[in-house]
This record gives structure tokens, sequence and C-alpha cells, in this order.
């Protein structure tokens, strides 16, 4: 009782003397004691403060307790505040049921058992209490939401923010990269003209400048097409469907003269099992991969890749291992980071974009990358994506990504 707050017990009585009856009755329940001679003067009070119960008096002069009833019950905030009423005489059967009309929860008789009267004013004090709690509670939670409402519409308005000024950048960084490449196609074009109709006059060093020049404009030429690659791959909307990986890799091999002896021995261990995924997209993800796998190998070394596939549940796993040089377990956190380079860019050529592609690209298809690698040994990268099923995967139809054009 002494951390929780009073609340209040109107007692409603035109005599003196059962009032201060009544006040030693209920004192000893700790609570708020208002007591008032007449109804008016009880309606005075509650039009103001909130009651746990009203202790009414029913023969009252002037207005008698079944009015002061009607006219206590005709206020919305009151209409479901507890009324007993108390009588110096048993009243008629009609008169209870009047008063039982209006509102009463209970009826006493003079002379009133003060045990009974304080454990009936417990109750609904308990009731009262409890209710507040309820009322409490529920603003605590309408203030809550109302405060979790306001803090979604100011994420849901920085989200179209920065969804507009992540277009505005994809649309600045394409622009720029597309106009790039038209200069440096035009320093390679004209360094490898002087070095070819003119190597007469542009010799020794000259001619060494020369191609430095032109190596320099192919890798930043190439590095422009990956940025223009990611840029696809990462805003371009995918239709998903039923994809054949054996045709894939065949047409990956027959058009890379890396991958063909006597350059490499590339082996596609049978079964392959089929995803779903987006044909140009999966087609740019193993190409940079299979690129990978036959680039970072010692001089020494011929490279030798395998791909298999791996039915895992409802996934299927696509590996392409090979037998390079293989990365640090230090490193591994970082080959799909953009310009995660763990190699020397002197020793093998390369931007660091072409996994970042491809981890864009499998997790746009709804699928996982990862790699597993020893230094000296190999690695052994994979993509995972669902499995494709004898019936068609139906998808909204979506633009097709542009891959990145290789060397």
């Amino acid at each position: 009782m002494a951390n929780e707050e009073k609340v209040n017990i109107v007692v409603v009585d035109d005599q003196p003397a059962k009032l201060v009856a009544l006040d030693s009755i209920l004192a000893p329940l700790g609570e708020n004691l208002i007591k008032v001679e007449s109804g008016l003067k009880a309606l005075e009070f509650l039009l103001k403060n909130q009651c746990a119960v009203i202790v009414l008096d029913v023969n009252m002069p002037g207005m008698d307790g079944f009015e002061t009833a009607t006219l206590i019950r005709q206020r919305p905030s009151l209409e479901r505040t507890p009324i007993i009423f108390v009588s110096a005489y048993n009243v008629s059967d009609l008169d209870r049921l009047k008063g039982y009309g209006i509102g009463a929860v209970d009826y006493l008789y003079v002379p009133i058992v003060p045990e009974v009267l304080r454990a009936k004013v417990q109750a609904f004090v308990d009731l009262f209490r409890q209710r507040q709690i309820i009322i409490r509670q529920a603003e605590h939670l309408a203030a809550q939401n109302r405060e979790k409402e306001e803090q979604i519409r100011v994420i849901q308005r920085l989200n179209e923010k920065l969804r507009e000024a992540n277009e505005e950048i994809e649309a600045f960084s394409y622009s720029v990269s597309h106009d790039l490449r038209a200069p440096l196609r035009a320093m390679r074009g004209y360094s490898e003209i002087l070095l070819t109709e003119f190597s007469g006059a542009v010799a020794g060093e000259g001619a060494d400048y020369l191609l430095r020049i032109s190596k320099a404009a192919k890798q930043m030429d190439a590095l422009i097409r990956d940025i223009l690659a990611y840029s696809c791959v990462a805003k371009a909307e995918l239709f998903l469907q039923p994809l054949d990986v054996s045709g894939i890799l065949r047409t990956i091999m027959e058009t890379s003269e890396a991958l063909q002896p006597p350059r490499a021995k590339v082996t596609i261990e049978d079964p392959i099992v089929n995803v779903v995924g987006h044909e140009a997209c999966l087609n740019q993800c193993l190409s940079n991969l299979l690129s990978n796998a036959v680039k970072f190998v010692t001089g020494d070394r011929l490279p030798e890749v395998r791909i298999m596939t791996q039915a895992r549940g409802s996934r299927v796993r696509i590996c392409v291992k090979d037998n390079g040089i293989g990365i640090a377990p230090a490193h591994l956190d970082r080959v799909f980071q953009m310009f995660g380079r763990v190699h020397s860019g002197s020793a093998y050529d390369g931007n660091g974009i072409g996994l970042t592609i491809v981890r864009k690209g499998v997790e746009r298809m709804g699928g996982s990358v990862g790699v597993e690698s020893e230094p000296g040994v190999g690695s052994m990268f994979w993509i995972e994506l669902p499995a494709a099923g004898k019936e068609p995967v139906l998808m909204d139809l979506q633009p097709d990504v542009e891959p990145a054009v290789k060397d």
C-alpha cells in the first residue's frame, strides 16, 4: 500500500453521525475517504475526480439516492463506477429492482456489519486499481506504437531518399564509366598504330612507353567494363527460371581460349544438376570463377580445373576447384569485397571486382557464395542456388542483366 497511490472512496449521507460511522468502518482501508452530505455535492466532486466506489444513502431529503445515482450514470466517465446503496430500512422489491436498473451493485441495510462493508469496498478498490494499471499499460503501449509508427515513417522517408540517392549515383557512375571508354579506346588505338605503322620512327624507350600506355588503357577499359557489369548486376531486375548448367559451361569453355587445351585442363564431372537462376547472370558468374581458376596458377604448373555439382536438399552447389596458388586464411573474408585483391597486381592481372560481381549476382538470384582454399594447393569456389524442379518456375518478367565483356 505504501508504494501505491491512494484511490477515492465517496460516501454520501445526509446524517453526520452516519458519515462518522462509515468513516470509522472504512478508514482501515487506508484510502482517500470523501464524505459529502448530499447528492449534489457528490456530483460536484465526481465531475472533477475519479473514484473506486460510491457508498450512497438511499433516503436523503431533496435529491435521494436513486436520483443521485441516475444523474451519476448519465456521465460517460461515471457509467461504470460501482454504487453500493445503504438504507435504514428494507426497500421493496420494486425499489430494489429500480436501484439495480440504474447501476447499483449491492444493497446494505442498517445496522451495517463493518467487515462486510469493508470487504465489499476493498474488492471494488482492488478492481479499480487493476483497471487503472490496464489503462496505463494501454496508454503506454499506444504511446510506444505511436513512437514506432513515427520511427517507421522516418525510416521510410530516409529509405526513399537513400533510394533516390543510390539511383542518382548509379546513373552517374554508369554515365561516367560509359563515357570514359571512348577516350581510352582512342589512347589504346593510337598507341598501337604508332607501334605498328611507325615502328621505325618510335623505338627503344619510346616504344616501351607506348606499350605501357596501351597496357594501362587496356587495364582501365577492363576496370570500367567490370564496374558497368557490377552496376547492371546490382540494379537490374532478373527473370529466374530453370537453367541448363551443362550448356552454360560448354558455351563458356568454347568461347574462352584460356580454358581450352593446351593452355588449361578443365574437367566437368557428371552429373551436372540444373538450378534456378538468370542465364546471363549465371554465365557471368561462372565465367569469372573459371577465369580466376586458370589465372591464379604458378607459371610452372598447367592450370587444372574441376567443375562439379552437389545436391544439398532443395539447393544445388556448383563447385569450381583449381590447382592454383590458393588463398591464406586471413584473406578469405576479403576475396568477395570490392577491390579486395589478395595477390600482387604485378604478378596477376585483375582489378578486384570479378568476385564482387559473382557475389552480387548470386545474391540477386537468391543464392549464396563461398570459398575453401589452402595456400600452394588450390581453391574451391562455390555457388549455391535453388535446384531446378520438373515444373517450370513462374516469376515476374524482368529485364536481363548485361554481362561484362571479357578480353
